[in-house]
């Protein structure tokens, strides 16, 4: 009789259906889950390792998409998407920069939309609201705590955004240099200036005479660091440029690795400031 009791008690327990999420990259991935926690499966197709304007889909990449619920990318920087996209019901797909209301930036070398989006803690909450919206479709007896999470990672945004341009405001010199042109979002948000990038393009190595006028610059303007992300970063040419100026190399999360992503944008914005502050 007990067993019949226990039974019974199970298949009267609330069950709660997965939405099936996949997203080209982590830090996509880290906002669905603030949004949708528990009653969310998320998974992120390119390592967060990885130069991910060069990987290349897997077999296995593409099976995970076509079984999600919903599969959002960015659509601008990536591996081409469009072949999966076409395949896909239209109501399952998000693509970022299509979004009503996000900061974009054009690419200095061209006309498309500079990727790392995803560096402006506003566009965040942008991101943040759209996905509450498309999960609380999907699963609308859950609206509510789709829609009060997402109030509560936009409010973390906030801070985050308050503590960094307070932090950021008090620095004398703002001039900004990186390896590989990967920071605009966060620069125009926290009001630094960019001043130079190394690497010309997406891969391709500088040539005698950009390296000479990024130098010029940076000791024009008294800067000593070069900032840059593990995923972008040639140490043989940092090194040529920080030998003449006697500066070093901070490295910043573009991907939030290890860690969420308002962890990931509390860190850069302190690295941003101790390589600047420290010059």
């Amino acid at each position: 009789m007990k067993l019949i009791y226990t039974l019974i008690f199970l298949l009267i327990l609330p069950s709660f259906a997965q939405v099936n999420v996949i997203t080209t990259i982590k830090p996509l991935a880290d906002i669905v889950k603030e949004i949708g926690k528990e009653r969310v499966s998320v998974d992120y197709l390119i390592p967060s390792n990885v130069n991910f304007h060069l990987y290349e889909y897997k077999p296995q990449d593409m099976k995970k998409v076509y079984k999600a619920d919903i599969f959002i990318f960015i659509g601008s920087g990536e591996p081409n998407v469009d072949s999966i996209v076409k395949s896909l019901p239209k109501d399952n797909v998000l693509k970022v920069i299509d979004i009503k209301g996000m900061y974009l930036i054009k690419e200095e070398d061209h006309d498309e939309v500079h990727p790392a989006v995803w560096l402006d803690p506003e566009n965040a909450k942008v991101i943040a609201k759209e996905v509450s919206f498309l999960l609380s479709k999907k699963d609308p007896k859950n609206r509510e705590f789709y829609q009060k999470n997402a109030q509560n990672f936009i409010k973390q945004c906030d801070e985050v955004l308050n503590y960094g341009k307070s932090k950021l405001s008090t620095l004398k010199n703002k001039y900004f240099v990186s390896y590989h042109y990967e920071f605009p979002y966060f620069i125009n948000r926290f009001g630094l200036v960019y001043l130079a990038e190394i690497e010309i393009g997406h891969g391709r190595e500088p040539t005698p005479k950009h390296i000479l006028d990024v130098i010029q610059k940076m000791k024009k303007y008294n800067v000593k660091t070069v900032f840059t992300s593990k995923q972008f970063y040639n140490p043989k040419t940092v090194k040529v440029v920080l030998d003449q100026v006697g500066g070093k190399v901070v490295f910043l999360d573009t991907m939030g690795e290890k860690t969420s992503y308002i962890e990931m944008m509390r860190f850069n914005i302190d690295q941003v400031y101790n390589g600047l502050a420290t010059q």
